[in-house]
């Protein structure tokens, strides 16, 4: 199904659905990521998820497999890493961007070294939510904006009950200001490790991209038993 198609058949579903959606941009939510696409597909849902540039954003980028070299296109055309509503965390390159209003907090950060990597990447998200928390006197609901791009080194490098813990973690901080998260999971959604990690989160977007047509995706909202129709991205 394609973007003229609608969501649902019944009108019913579809307020429910909306409604919803504007309840977790209120209360903050966290979204999990899944499908089997290329990067590209990748940032270009990370683009929608981050936010238009209409509005004032704070986004906060975790790179844990990608490279820096793709950081832009996870934002707005008008938005750029080293802007100071971003902050950048590239943990394969072992570099950080961040607001020159925040340079205080580089020597408390641990060390992108790879030793420590669920506590080193956990420290540095709390830091950069607490910031822009702080600094705006705190943040409005849906202004602050959290992707983690990927999971796929964390359940590969670390124990699955440790990735949880760190889930929970960040879910709840992001939650505590109403953020918005989402986590990119590039696996088939009926893969076990979806399924594992599911009950930590808000809902699910599936992608999918198939024979080279525009990529487009669905929802899964557990708390509504729901899964929408394919759309387009």
């Amino acid at each position: 199904m394609k973007g003229d198609l609608p969501l649902f058949r019944d009108k019913e579903d579809v307020y429910a659905f909306r409604e919803h959606l504007e309840a977790l941009r209120q209360s903050g939510s966290n979204l999990l990521v899944t499908g089997e696409v290329s990067q590209c597909v990748t940032n270009r849902a990370s683009r929608t998820l981050f936010g238009d540039d209409m509005n004032d954003r704070k986004r906060v980028l975790a790179l844990t497999d990608a490279g820096i070299a793709t950081a832009d296109e996870h934002f707005p055309k008008t938005v750029s890493y080293d802007d100071p509503s971003v902050w950048l965390i590239d943990r394969g390159n072992r570099r950080r961007a961040m607001p020159e209003a925040a340079s205080s907090f580089g020597d408390e950060l641990p060390p992108l070294d790879g030793h420590n990597g669920l506590h080193e990447l956990r420290e540095e998200i709390v830091t950069a939510i607490g910031f822009y928390d702080d600094n705006a006197g705190g943040v409005s609901p849906a202004e602050l904006r959290l992707c983690v791009d990927s999971l796929n080194y964390l359940v590969d490098e670390h124990r699955l009950p440790a990735v949880k813990r760190f889930l929970r973690s960040i879910g709840a901080i992001t939650k505590g200001v109403r953020g918005m998260a989402h986590y990119h999971f590039p696996m088939p959604d009926d893969a076990d490790l979806v399924a594992k990690l599911s009950p930590l989160f808000d809902a699910r977007i599936e992608l999918r991209q198939k024979n080279g047509d525009d990529p487009d995706h669905r929802w899964h909202v557990p708390e509504l038993g729901t899964t929408t129709a394919w759309v387009d991205l």
